[in-house]
């Protein structure tokens, strides 16, 4: 394993241990926003970014003391190659002198992680000065110039000369990219997608199993990226709450376990990581078609041999039983992750659960401590029987004596009195009034039923519609003939049957819910009917 310090700058991380550690955490995440935004930008166009950004933070920022801060500005005793001993001389914000030797680059020994002497030293002179066409160090854009070599001096930046011009172009090398994004997303949690990454490996995995083409590898390897992302965020998510739990007993103020709870865990970890992997069945859904697709695969020695031999062309130091085996370790990983998230959620849902009660427990404890004179006094008076009560306690007789009156007021809730349930009796039965006719009631009942079909039979309804329409094929409904109220019940009677294959019409809803210049319904006569079109149907 290589060591961190061949690959990165010995001081890269002083400025995050200095005395003004914040204003240089500012300083990366400007940096961090003008590389997401400039496709390369020069040491101008970064002095811009920071006297946009950080204009207080560079006012009260002074260079002054840093050389205190820097752990390396006294010289660093490292070991070289040779075994010997070597002081490395840093400056506190000048670039190092042409001669020097770096040994953090290319195994320690060249300077080739570093800018050109000339473009690195642009703007100082042969004594480490500031030129007199450089800005004045107490302005905001001296301060910035000053920060930016800083920046470059600690290896987050180099500089490179520019090729039509005297400005120098700022590259950020590959670790500081990484570094840099990692940073930003410690500060910015990025929201977490679990049902979007569940959806991408079933996509990619049934893409690649319908196709069965030369990027079944690619394939494979965008599934178990993804895969991994998923395992990463889950256990991210387990060990949130896990944190959360721990800190509860830190919290010895109401305020703050409230303030804990409803702004930094409901907001950062239940509703933005724990509730939508709760509302949505992504991995219930997908999953048994994820795992049959990877035992298909299993099962299938072509396609084995296939994505091992598109494995080889991209890794030819790889033997063919190497590169096999490792597909089948892919698709073995993803297979068993899936298999084992059951696990996985429970545990999360028992750690949510946890830590639900433990923080109601403790905001119970922090509410019934008595930590002051006035809590004591409280619980005093509670466990005392009323003033006015006719017992005998000792307590009681001794607080009689001293000057306590009991007072009584008026409030809203003292007007609220709690409703009382009525008792319902066992419900009786109707009773048939007196005289009522068996045979009368049953003949009135079947002519009732007579009349209505009568009126709303399917046969009626379908030859209402058919006059109402006459020769056309459409009939909206404010062409409709609604004469009296059984006009009006056929039409919806009509609406109702409109499905039903026997009828000769069919309903177009196209305008039923209006718009901006149309109402909802349409006025006919008397009655309110929705803006529907009856269509005659072919044949």
């Amino acid at each position: 394993m290589r060591d961190l310090f061949e690959v990165v700058p010995h001081n890269l991380f002083s400025l995050l241990a200095s005395r003004q550690r914040a204003v240089y955490f500012r300083a990366l995440m400007v940096l961090w926003n003008c590389y997401q935004r400039e496709i390369r930008f020069r040491r101008g166009d970064l002095v811009t970014y920071l006297i946009s950004e950080m204009e207080r933070d560079l006012a009260g920022w002074s260079d002054d003391s840093e050389a205190l801060d820097d752990p390396f500005a006294d010289g660093d005793v490292r070991e070289t190659e040779s075994g010997r001993a070597d002081t490395v001389q840093r400056e506190a914000f000048s670039l190092p002198h042409a001669n020097a030797r770096v040994p953090w680059v290319d195994g320690g020994s060249s300077n080739a992680g570093l800018p050109d002497a000339g473009a690195a030293g642009e703007g100082l002179t042969e004594s480490g000065g500031l030129d007199a066409d450089m800005p004045d160090a107490g302005t905001l854009s001296g301060k910035a110039h000053a920060l930016i070599r800083r920046l470059v001096a600690t290896g987050w930046l180099q500089a490179i000369p520019d090729e039509t011009g005297f400005d120098e172009t700022l590259i950020v090398p590959r670790y500081a990219s990484v570094l840099l994004d990692a940073l930003y997303r410690i500060v910015h949690p990025a929201e977490q997608r679990y049902n979007a990454i569940v959806y991408s490996v079933y996509s990619n995995l049934r893409t690649a199993n319908e196709e069965r083409d030369e990027f079944m590898l690619q394939a494979l390897q965008s599934a178990h990226d993804h895969t991994i992302a998923l395992r990463e965020s889950l256990r991210a998510l387990l060990h949130n709450i896990h944190t959360y739990y721990q800190n509860l007993h830190l919290r010895q103020e109401i305020r703050e376990l409230l303030a804990e709870h409803f702004d930094s865990y409901q907001v950062a970890v239940a509703i933005a990581m724990y509730h939508p992997l709760k509302t949505f069945d992504s991995v219930y859904r997908f999953r048994p078609r994820v795992l049959q697709i990877l035992r298909d695969w299993l099962a299938s020695p072509s396609l084995l041999q296939q994505m091992a031999a598109s494995l080889l062309g991209q890794r030819p130091d790889l033997t063919p039983e190497d590169a096999r085996a490792e597909v089948v370790q892919r698709i073995q990983f993803i297979a068993d992750t899936f298999e084992s998230l059951d696990d996985l959620l429970q545990e999360i849902d028992r750690r949510n659960a946890h830590y639900s009660r433990a923080s109601v427990d403790r905001l119970q404890y922090l509410l019934n401590t008595d930590r002051d004179v006035k809590g004591k006094l409280v619980q005093l008076l509670r466990a005392l029987p009323p003033l006015t009560a006719d017992v005998h306690h000792p307590l009681l007789e001794a607080m009689r004596e001293l000057p306590l009156f009991q007072v009584r007021y008026a409030d809203p809730d003292a007007l609220y009195r709690e409703p009382r349930r009525r008792q319902r009796g066992r419900p009786q039965p109707l009773r048939r009034p007196a005289g009522a006719d068996d045979a009368a009631f049953a003949a009135e009942a079947r002519e009732l039923v007579e009349r209505a079909n009568a009126i709303f039979s399917p046969q009626r309804i379908a030859a209402f519609i058919r006059e109402q329409m006459g020769d056309r094929a459409r009939l909206p409904a404010s062409a409709l003939r609604l004469r009296e109220l059984d006009d009006f019940l056929r039409t919806m009677v009509a609406v109702v049957r409109s499905d039903e294959p026997e009828m000769p019409y069919e309903i177009d809803w196209t305008d039923a819910d209006g718009g901006e210049d149309k109402p909802d319904l349409v006025r006919v006569g008397d009655y309110g009917v929705p803006q529907i079109t009856f269509v005659r149907k072919e044949g």
